[in-house]
């Protein structure tokens, strides 16, 4: 069995719910360094879930972020809540938000609705080693500002003359890193910028979207757990 490395972190505080779980892990993170330099590097080492599991890497990067799909998810189902100030401005990475959505996260995110429980398994899933991969170059962390940390996106940068192909001396390069972290599982047969699977299935693998229908969200977050679990019981035969 994995080791549980949220609970080694957040300790006493540890809950049976993984959203929470995940909610407390962020506020216990002490005022994050700017980027950049040998204190963030530190602070990363320390406080980074994701360098944690690769022990002490900084080019560890999580696969799938959990805070955005949460966020599409409360502004989606508790739009009353959390859309009236805009698309994406709320609910915000803080504190006093965080407190919020823990001590209302079943009048937020209602556990029967279909969308929640897909939510919480994919919570589970991603505090994972299965959701950590190693970067060839640590400048590919930008791919959370430029496409809110999708996969199909960021891969289909990674060949040709994609924004993050100079960080790879050729395409044959960029399956060899597949590979090498076992993302197979997001390609339809050979490992190609033709080959990627979509977000969703309305999309295309060039695009980035912020999703804000149910459905969309839950369809990604499908294939996410789908993803995690096969990258799961990979890393019972081998390292991933």
């Amino acid at each position: 069995m994995s080791e549980n490395k949220i609970k080694n972190i957040i300790g006493t505080k540890y809950t049976d719910n993984p959203i929470i779980n995940y909610l407390i892990y962020l506020m216990l993170d002490p005022e994050q360094p700017s980027y950049g330099g040998t204190t963030y590097d530190e602070w990363r080492k320390e406080n980074d879930l994701d360098v944690i599991w690769l022990n002490g890497d900084l080019h560890a990067d999580t696969i799938f972020s959990v805070w955005i799909p949460l966020k599409m998810s409360l502004k989606s189902i508790a739009g009353d809540t959390f859309s009236y100030k805009g698309n994406r401005r709320t609910p915000s990475k803080e504190n006093e938000c965080f407190k919020d959505i823990i001590q209302n996260i079943n009048h937020y995110l209602p556990p029967e609705h279909a969308l929640v429980k897909e939510l919480y398994q994919f919570a589970d899933l991603a505090s994972t080693r299965a959701n950590v991969m190693r970067l060839p170059n640590r400048q590919m962390q930008k791919r959370g500002f430029f496409y809110f940390d999708q996969m199909p996106k960021t891969l289909y940068e990674c060949f040709g003359e994609g924004r993050f192909n100079t960080y790879f001396a050729s395409d044959n390069a960029v399956k060899e890193w597949v590979k090498e972290e076992k993302m197979e599982m997001f390609f339809d047969g050979s490992i190609s910028r033709n080959t990627i699977k979509p977000l969703i299935s309305r999309m295309q693998a060039s695009d980035c979207e912020w999703l804000k229908e149910s459905d969309d969200i839950l369809e990604m977050l499908v294939q996410y757990n789908e993803i995690l679990r096969i990258r799961s019981e990979a890393s019972l035969r081998s390292k991933v």
